[in-house]
């Protein structure tokens, strides 16, 4: 490049290019629009370069047309047009911020501590914790990273940030769905537990009502046993040999202990009426003291039931699938808050009218 002080300047069209920041097409046509306005002169310079001189008589004008190459300005053109912010891009950028911040602060909190529960101990804690929130910070930040060397050109950089945010997104995930099936699968097991738990005792207490109807006997123990006492008098003839009208054979002792047997018989049902009261009452007692639980899993359950009924039964996906689907979300959510910092701050950046 050569600038004299008549106004001259003799360069490729590339470099020119480049210092406009201009396309070659654009160039050449705003070099022959300069020409036919006669601004300027071009011809064709020694090694591919082309020679570009100022038809102005003021040597001043002559220098800024050509020195306007170099501060990317028009010459007889307005002022830059100025950066323009759309007010919905803000407002949602700052929504798209804020919750990648939230975002973040859950994952790290989760990755932590769920690294940290493998520690033996409370080095080993504290060591495995900061590892996972390195990690965590790494697949935060790599994403805008990345654009940003993209936008500078240093493309070998930009590899580099997003094969490691690949690496540590994947880690994220493994932290973050350990952490979820931990917590999900301990509540879920804990309601599996109570749900079973009620269903037990309604069976019982179904056995125990259906065995409580059957027996008739109304009197109470202690005015069966009075009974009892009355009525044994009658078999005294018998009362040795018969043992207490228990082993009665013959047809004599029959008729002589048959009150008694009656009376040991709606004895007996009278205690096992009272022992049925008993577990009745027991068992209704902890059934209401349980929490009112029918499934384990509701919303896995109720969502593989609401697919099956949408498509007609073409497609039956199982609890466990739903319960699987859904660990996932809750593990990819906090990693995508890397990917929502960086559209939040693309859509913050102003743009050219």
């Amino acid at each position: 490049m050569y600038l004299s002080d008549v106004g001259r300047v003799e360069m490729a069209l590339s470099d020119l290019a480049q210092q406009f920041g201009w396309t070659l097409t654009k160039l050449r046509r705003s070099l022959s629009g300069w020409v036919k306005a006669g601004h300027i002169t071009q011809a064709s310079g020694g090694r591919g370069k082309v020679v570009v001189t100022s038809l102005r008589t003021s040597q001043q004008v002559a220098a800024q047309l050509v020195n306007c190459a170099f501060r990317m300005e028009i010459p007889n053109q307005s002022d830059p047009p100025k950066p323009v912010r759309s007010l919905i891009a803000m407002m949602t950028s700052i929504v798209l911020f804020s919750t990648a911040v939230g975002l973040t602060g859950v994952g790290l909190v989760m990755n932590a501590r769920f690294a940290s529960s493998f520690g033996q101990s409370v080095e080993a804690a504290v060591l495995l914790a900061t590892i996972g929130l390195a990690v965590d910070l790494l697949a935060v930040i790599l994403p805008t990273v990345g654009v940003q060397l993209l936008q500078r050109h240093a493309f070998l950089a930009a590899g580099a940030a997003w094969t490691i945010w690949v690496a540590a997104l994947g880690m994220t995930l493994l932290a973050a769905t350990g952490f979820a099936s931990t917590n999900i699968g301990d509540a879920v097991a804990g309601r599996a537990k109570v749900a079973g738990e009620s269903a037990a005792l309604t069976d019982r207490i179904g056995r125990l009502r259906h065995d409580r109807v059957g027996i008739s006997e109304t009197r109470s123990i202690a005015a069966i046993e009075v009974e009892l006492q009355r009525a044994q008098p009658e078999a005294q003839a018998v009362w040795r040999a018969t043992n207490g009208c228990r082993d009665v054979t013959r047809i004599t002792s029959g008729r002589a202990c048959e009150k008694v047997l009656e009376l040991r018989e709606a004895l007996a049902s009278a205690e096992r009426r009272d022992g049925l009261d008993v577990e009745l009452r027991t068992a209704e007692g902890k059934l209401a003291t349980l929490p009112a639980i029918a499934l384990a899993d509701p919303q896995a359950t109720t969502a593989a039931e609401i697919l099956a009924w949408l498509s007609a039964g073409a497609f039956k996906p199982a609890p466990g699938d739903i319960s699987r689907l859904r660990a996932l979300g809750l593990a990819l959510t906090p990693s995508m808050a890397g990917l929502l910092a960086m559209m939040a701050i693309s859509l913050s950046q102003a743009r050219r009218s």
